[in-house]
């Protein structure tokens, strides 16, 4: 079962929602960044309780695309590391003591997969594939592990503190899955009077917004939530910045981030195209895949069934997502009291009293004649 919110994406410009999605997730996060920097407590420890920065990585995903030989699995196994993608996020974290951190973070994660990667005939066989830009907003707690603190001043001038953090808490994402248009599938679905536009006359190269095309006939939102959960270490050099790495997997309420989850849609209910993405199944990727009659695979397996048995997905298990990147911030050092009162990092002037003729101390230690 998934979560998702009804969405119409009836003449939508992308690229112009997503920029107008970017800056309504901002607008709550630069609120949080504001908070926490007006709120900072005047004490020793609040010195480098808030840091803000940024986070950069690989994006990956299990869903029911791609795989190895077996079905599917929600293990790391089955991750396709050539499909790995870029992820990219800024985030501000907040120390409410020494065990407990708060962070909120706003960015995205490309993902994408193919079935030809997979030794799965089935799959092979099925040939659908996706690409998706997850933009996301999340804010995550960190509960720290093991903590090593800086080296003190006295014996070092680089001075290093370590922590290690277990991370978990709320992603609110929204995602858009896409996909191109197979040559073999189309001139398949036309040769078998499924589709009346000649394969010659369509693009190839264009990559089309699956949810407008119902390739399941099933409605599914934009929008969906996730669960973070993951491991991370980080080091504070020199009282200043702060660098870490993270591994982050979510797990998210929509089984449609690669638009696969239950059965063919009706292709009397859909256009050419979309009966192709739909099914991009053909008897040429069928033998490919090590079935004797392709033809016959295709149509007992891979097409609409009236009886409902032609598998497409499995509704059963969701989609997960996950990163793993590099954590570069900025440490925020307040002034508190402690460091004024004791001139913290500055050397002291010791004023003297000039030595008057005549005094004890006037040629103590000299010698005398």
């Amino acid at each position: 079962m998934t979560t998702d919110t009804n969405f119409n994406p009836t003449n939508l410009n992308f690229p112009l929602y997503l920029a107008r999605m970017q800056v309504k997730l901002l607008r709550p996060l630069l609120l949080i960044a504001v908070a926490l920097a007006t709120t900072t407590p005047r004490n020793t420890y609040a010195q480098y309780a808030l840091d803000y920065g940024f986070a950069a990585g690989t994006g990956n995903y299990l869903g029911d695309i791609g795989g190895a030989e077996l079905t599917r699995r929600d293990f790391a196994a089955d991750l396709h590391l050539n499909q790995t993608r870029l992820s990219t996020h800024f985030f501000v974290r907040y120390k409410l003591n020494s065990a407990f951190a708060l962070r909120a973070q706003l960015g995205s994660v490309f993902i994408q997969d193919h079935d030809n990667q997979s030794t799965n005939r089935d799959r092979r066989t099925r040939n659908a594939h996706f690409r998706n830009t997850i933009n996301e907003l999340s804010l995550r707690g960190e509960v720290n592990l093991v903590s090593l603190p800086l080296i003190t001043r006295y014996t070092s001038k680089f001075r290093i503190g370590m922590n290690a953090y277990a991370t978990l808490g709320i992603t609110g994402f929204v995602h858009n899955p896409q996909a191109q248009l197979d040559q073999d599938a189309a001139e398949y679905h036309y040769a078998q009077g499924r589709t009346t536009t000649n394969p010659s006359l369509l693009d190839y190269d264009e990559w089309r917004d699956l949810r407008d095309y119902g390739t399941e006939k099933q409605t599914y939102g934009s929008s969906a939530l996730g669960f973070p959960l993951g491991l991370g270490a980080s080091f504070v050099v020199n009282h200043q910045i702060r660098v870490g790495l993270e591994v982050v997997w979510n797990l998210t309420l929509t089984d449609y981030i690669d638009d696969v989850s239950w059965t063919y849609a009706d292709p009397e209910d859909l256009s050419d195209i979309g009966i192709i993405l739909s099914s991009p199944s053909s008897e040429v990727v069928a033998a490919e895949a090590g079935f004797e009659d392709g033809d016959h695979a295709v149509q007992h397996f891979f097409n609409f069934s009236e009886q409902g048995d032609a598998i497409r997905g499995n509704p059963d298990k969701n989609d997960t997502y996950g990163t793993l990147q590099v954590t570069v911030s900025k440490v925020v050092r307040s002034q508190s009291n402690f460091r004024k009162n004791n001139n913290y990092g500055k050397r002291r002037t010791v004023k003297r009293k000039p030595t008057k003729p005549g005094s004890r101390g006037m040629g103590r230690g000299r010698a005398k004649f």
